[in-house]
């Protein structure tokens, strides 16, 4: 009897355990595209209300059997009170899984339920590492001129060093050209660290720079590595930075190079690349000729050969068959150059000093490549690649005991890069909206990050098998919570979801979903590709010439003018769309990199817009700033996006020798005793969400006291935000804002909130509370429309004034003026074709649409649908 009470009282006991994990909501994940049809290494992040997540609480992922998927969890950013803003989620995702979800639970519980699962080990003896997923043993040194030293899959070494290379040369050709003077570097590794490692995720961070043979050391490199538990795949993120002289240091090539060991016969050996839908792959030594090669008889060898069968040893053929083993053609070499959006070649040559000879082309490659034999190979994929090009994929030496497999972020095939600015001469302001200075069209300090999968293979097994890989490789898998979830948590700020209950709801709907759908034709009929271009929109249109003024000063690329970058992420975040999430991370990569200085004497600052992405002289905080990049982190995980917003959060310190209004609103005409001077935005903005970002992510509440002296101190100002001629003191040491010049100058600067300031700042009032400040925000808000000169509109000003104060009428006022705002918003969005010959080839236009208009209005409706609904 007692036994049978004890048995019971337990039996209860677990009951109320397993309760307490069911009972809480579970939440659904979502793949943003197609679902994987393989295993799926992912990395995401899960955000919280305030108070929500402890640090003794965790979260579990489950299937949709119910059955727990084993992860990793870390905090990507806290809440002033120490719970969890953002939780930081790595798992291999079983393919064909169906609805994933998640669900809060004590972490000790998560231990628990985790027992046993796969995982990842990392060995550190002398300073060489062993990455041990299960399937695969990674081996890396640091200290050489290689980044991995061996990779073996179940035991069997499969793939040699791994390397870094680039070729300079010191003049692109011209007529008449004597000489061209080249040079070859090597990237070398100078530290090494075990960045994070879990259970379920190991990453090792690489520095080093490029050396070359005399000695000469340039672009400093980051190289990352992600493993995963179980899985073969291995994620590399590159991201350099150029340091060099434009005029004379044009990169030839830059690649990744891996060396790849060749055991079988020549004719047992593949190389194949993923082309447009399908796939091209050929033997290394077709057995294809005047004769059939027979075995005993036996025959259809070529065929076997082509499915990845092996084919017998050489010895197993009689004399006259081997001689035509020995007769017929071998290939050491194969490159799939993609040299434009919408062309790339397949060529292939028998030595490296015979020519090419060209096999296929075709439009778009997906930048998938295998090379190997029937018993061990890689494959690697190379994201974004006909979308970066000048790219190619290229093998040599196959014919040799081992291959080299080269991933060109910058094909040698293409023309030298070239960065110096488009012109010797500006263009000015009145004329070409272009702000050049002398000496300040400069590359130096820009960056550009390429990612790659690789992946260890058992050999070759045809194209079917070769074309499924190709796809599950380049599709970049992601996870996502619902769109639902995200707004209940408010990430980000404030926003909405589509709202079509009534017929003037469904007419914003309908504007925000036609300026995206005109912006992804944009994106393709306009090229806007390539290696330091894909990402960015152009900023303004030219009706007449029928094309963006790509060549006309500052109305060219767009470089973040009007939060184009939120735009897109907000939009992502409302809809889940697939499309739009591959646009803003190709936005954030671009922006957040060629955009921006990461060293040099405009470190921390980004470019204004222009036709060079780095010629313009306006270089300002509001183009680097860490707004930007906080979604593809938050949502990704991303360490390259944490490395650019901790660059800039002490970005205030540039305003010790570069004052952001020297030429608009010059010191010797508004003097001030402080040590520097900016705008409340979008610079101040700028910097505090910079500062708002570190103390999230790192706790150090000096810069969140930053942020606190900034408020209190402009909230003291005579006539609050609207104090001064556009241009305040500013101390960067104490962060103390500052105004000693005539109280009675005011002015209403419209860049203050539509620089993704507003958005910026609606996230950060709900982490520091400043009743002083947050009394003149709305005091500004509230004002902005009765006291301002200026035509621009600013409608959210409005709708934040009318939120606040439960203000009916401000509210109808502000949807009027978001309607009439811009270029005649009231009238639909329309686009119509325009067919050749007065185009190269049929586009869609919009004759008044611009990227400033679209990015503003739509930010601006997306935020007035949830606060003022009509």
């Amino acid at each position: 009897m007692k036994n049978t009470r004890l048995i019971s009282l337990l039996c209860l006991a677990v009951l109320f355990n397993v309760f307490c994990v069911v009972a809480i909501k579970a939440q659904a994940l979502r793949w943003i595209g197609n679902e994987p049809e393989g295993p799926a290494p992912v990395s995401f992040g899960i955000p919280f209300s305030k108070g929500e997540l402890k640090k003794n609480n965790s979260v579990i992922l489950r299937d949709a059997s119910g059955n727990v998927v084993a992860s990793d969890k870390w905090t990507l950013a806290s809440w002033p009170d120490g719970s969890v803003k953002w939780l930081g989620v790595a798992a291999v995702v079983p393919g064909s899984t169906g609805q994933l979800s998640f669900e809060k639970v004590k972490a000790s519980d998560d231990a628990k339920m985790q027992r046993g699962a796969k995982t990842v080990k990392i060995e550190n003896n002398e300073s060489r590492y062993k990455v041990s997923t299960g399937p695969i043993d990674v081996y890396i040194t640091p200290g050489r001129d290689h980044f991995i030293d061996s990779i073996s899959l179940e035991g069997k070494k499969v793939a040699g060093e791994a390397s870094l290379v680039c070729t300079t040369q010191d003049t692109p050709y011209k007529d008449g050209l004597s000489a061209i003077s080249f040079e070859n570097y090597s990237g070398v590794v100078e530290s090494a660290e075990v960045e994070r490692v879990g259970d379920i995720r190991a990453l090792i961070k690489l520095k080093g720079r490029y050396v070359s043979s005399k000695g000469r050391q340039w672009l400093p490199f980051v190289l990352r590595m992600y493993f995963y538990a179980g899985s073969e795949q291995v994620k590399i993120v590159h991201s350099f930075i150029y340091d060099g002289n434009m005029d004379k240091d044009f990169i030839k090539g830059l690649g990744m190079r891996f060396e790849v060991p060749m055991r079988e016969e020549l004719y047992n050996r593949h190389v194949a690349f993923a082309a447009d839908n399908g796939v091209w792959a050929e033997p290394v030594q077709p057995l294809v000729g005047r004769r059939v090669l027979s075995l005993d008889g036996k025959q259809g060898w070529q065929e076997a050969q082509m499915k990845g069968e092996r084919v017998p040893d050489y010895n197993s053929f009689d004399e006259k068959n081997r001689g035509y083993l020995d007769d017929w053609a071998s290939w050491s070499g194969f490159r799939l150059s993609q040299t434009s959006a919408d062309a790339f070649t397949v060529r292939k040559r028998t030595h490296e000093g015979r020519p090419w000879v060209g096999t296929y082309s075709g439009k778009r490659a997906p930048g998938c490549v295998f090379v190997g034999d029937v018993s061990g190979g890689v494959d690697l994929a190379m994201n974004d690649f006909w979308e970066s090009y000048p790219s190619a994929l290229q093998v040599d030496s196959a014919c040799s005991d081992v291959a080299y497999l080269t991933a060109w972020m910058w094909s040698p095939d293409a023309e030298p890069m070239d960065l110096r600015h488009y012109d010797y001469v500006a263009h000015g302001l009145e004329a070409s909206y272009e702000d050049v200075q002398e000496g300040m069209s400069t590359p130096y300090g820009v960056a550009r990050t390429h990612s790659f999968v690789l992946m260890p293979s058992s050999g070759y097994k045809g194209k079917g098998n070769f074309a499924n890989l190709a796809s599950q490789l380049s599709s970049q898998h992601q996870l996502a919570c619902t769109p639902e979830y995200l707004h209940e948590k408010q990430a980000f700020g404030i926003w909405s979801l589509p709202d079509r209950s009534n017929d003037m709801r469904a007419r914003v709907e309908d504007r925000l979903d036609a300026y995206v759908s005109f912006y992804k034709k944009m994106v393709e009929q306009h090229k806007w590709y390539g290696f330091w271009n894909y990402g960015d929109f152009m900023h303004s249109y030219d009706p007449v010439r029928h094309e963006w003024k790509y060549d006309v000063g500052g109305f060219a690329w767009d470089n973040t003018e009007l939060a184009s970058n939120m735009w897109l992420w907000y939009t992502f975040l409302r809809t889940g769309d697939a499309e739009v999430w591959k646009l803003a991370v190709a936005m954030t990569r671009h922006t957040s990199e060629c955009d921006v200085y990461h060293i040099g004497p405009y470190a921390g600052l980004g470019s204004r817009h222009n036709v060079s992405h780095w010629g313009c002289g306006a270089k300002e905080a509001r183009i680097s700033q860490a707004a930007w990049n906080r979604f593809y982190y938050y949502l990704s995980t991303d360490e390259r996006c944490g490395d650019l917003m901790s660059e800039v959060r002490d970005a205030d310190q540039m305003l010790y020798s570069i004052d952001p209004m020297r030429l608009a609103l010059p010191r010797s005409k508004y003097p001030c005793s402080a040590p520097a001077r900016l705008r409340v935005g979008p610079d101040w903005i700028a910097y505090a969400g910079n500062w708002m970002t570190e103390w999230e992510r790192t706790g150090n509440k000096k810069y969140r006291d930053k942020i606190v002296v900034g408020m209190k101190s402009m909230a003291s100002l005579p006539n609050g935000l609207f104090c001064g001629p556009g241009v305040l003191g500013y101390d960067p040491a104490t962060g103390i804002v500052s105004y000693e010049g005539d109280e009675s100058i005011t002015n209403t600067n419209h860049l203050m909130t539509i620089m993704g300031g507003f958005q910026i700042m609606n996230e950060m009032m709900e982490m520091v509370d400043v009743p002083s400040w947050n009394k003149v925000w709305l005091e500004h808000a509230a004002m902005y429309h009765k006291v301002t000169t200026n035509k621009f509109a600013v409608p959210h000003l409005k709708a934040y004034a009318a939120y606040k104060n439960n203000d009916s009428s401000l509210a109808g006022e502000a949807w009027k003026e978001l309607w009439r705002g811009g270029e005649k918003m009231d009238k639909d969005f329309t686009s119509y074709k325009v067919a050749v010959p007065e185009v190269p080839a049929d586009i869609d236009e919009n004759p008044r649409i611009s990227t400033n208009d679209a990015a503003l209005w739509s930010l601006t409706a997306m935020y007035m649908q949830e606060v003022i609904p009509q």
